[in-house]
């Protein structure tokens, strides 16, 4: 029978799949109960599977959403955290039978505490028991600590870094602010390494040849002759996000490719189309959408 602590574990793990509480509390449960936390894991594994499969379907209408009044950034950010949420629920109580299935493979694969002891085989193994080593190898990837909850908490943040990045640009901090957004999902989805360090890189510039500090490889998404294409890449690790817009500064200026869009910082949309054109980014889109959220309520309404 699980003992209080153990129990209270779980409600925690069980509050919420998504979130930095939940993962921790699943840590906590496994110290007391490894079964009980498999089972936490599978759950968060079907809620992932669920928000993938919602995202798709999203992806797959984006046509029809080309030219509607409700197409814009906020919106599609504001939507996405609604599908986070309703992939929780969807994965709450019996779920749709993802994670009871992945849980009997895995007991299969590697048994339970109760099945090892049964069996006699605690002192065969080079663990108490196998599933305790799944366990210990999902609970320590790393967690990502977003920069802000909100679009207004991020735009908050970051603001006094862009003013001072676009006195050196001469550009119009806000638009600085829009790109970083752009790059990050608002701060949601900031670079982070696999022991959960964060890369505080906000403008996803990558670590080339001319970059002798640190690195963190994760897989991102290219456009190649239009066509969105999943590679492994390196980006530039820095010590905080001031230091990121530092780097954003000297990236740009020490570039000659990027001469000719400094030239028009004066002019935002121009700065950041310029930008586009030079290759900053492979998305077509990508200066479509950095105007969107430059002329979106939440950037317009921050004060410089």
């Amino acid at each position: 029978m699980m003992d209080q602590k153990a129990g209270m574990a779980l409600q925690q793990a069980q509050s919420n799949y998504t979130d930095l509480n939940s993962l921790q509390g699943i840590r906590r449960l496994g110290a007391k109960d490894k079964d009980a936390a498999l089972e936490q894991i599978a759950k968060q594994f079907e809620s992932i599977l669920m928000h993938s499969m919602l995202k798709s379907m999203r992806q797959a209408n984006a046509v029809f959403e080309k030219d509607s009044i409700f197409n814009s950034s906020e919106m599609n950010f504001h939507r996405d955290m609604l599908d986070h949420q309703l992939a929780l629920s969807l994965s709450e109580g019996k779920g749709v039978g993802l994670a009871d299935a992945l849980v009997r493979q895995l007991r299969r694969n590697y048994g339970s505490a109760d099945q090892a002891k049964n069996n006699g085989e605690l002192g065969q193994l080079d663990e108490p028991f196998k599933a305790k080593k799944y366990l210990q190898e999902v609970t320590s990837v790393g967690i990502k600590a977003p920069l802000a909850e909100t679009p207004e908490e991020f735009v908050k943040a970051v603001m006094p870094h862009a003013k001072k990045a676009a006195e050196e640009l001469g550009v119009n901090p806000k638009i600085l602010v829009a790109q970083a957004a752009l790059e990050t999902g608002w701060g949601k989805h900031v670079i982070h390494n696999t022991r959960g360090e964060n890369s505080f890189n906000l403008f996803n510039i990558k670590a080339d040849s001319r970059w002798d500090g640190d690195s963190v490889q994760v897989r991102t998404l290219e456009y190649r002759n239009g066509l969105p294409k999943p590679e492994v890449a390196a980006f530039r690790r820095y010590e905080s996000y001031g230091q990121s817009f530092a780097d954003y500064v000297d990236f740009l200026q020490s570039n000659p490719r990027y001469k000719d869009a400094l030239q028009k910082a004066s002019e935002p949309l121009e700065y950041i189309q310029g930008l586009q054109d030079a290759g900053y980014a492979t998305d077509p889109a990508y200066a479509k959408k950095i105007t969107n959220i430059f002329h979106g309520k939440t950037v317009n309404l921050a004060s410089l």
